[in-house]
């Protein structure tokens, strides 16, 4: 099996770096995605499964 590590550096960029890190079951999330789901629209987002975790935390890794 080939990996393709620019690949997954792209999509997943600094939020790769931090698995394995948390305990199983949990997960590490950046201080603004937790800021973010204040906004009640980005929680309605989330809630409905427009937008993960794992993005919004993207989002910020990348702005940051």
């Amino acid at each position: 099996m080939l990996v393709n590590i620019k690949k997954i550096l792209e999509e997943e960029g600094e939020v790769r770096k931090f698995g394995g890190v948390a305990p199983e079951g949990f997960i590490l999330v950046h201080e603004k995605t937790l800021e973010s789901l204040k906004e009640f629209n980005t929680w309605k987002m989330w809630k409905h499964n427009e937008i993960t975790i794992k993005e919004l935390n993207k989002t910020n890794f990348d702005n940051s």
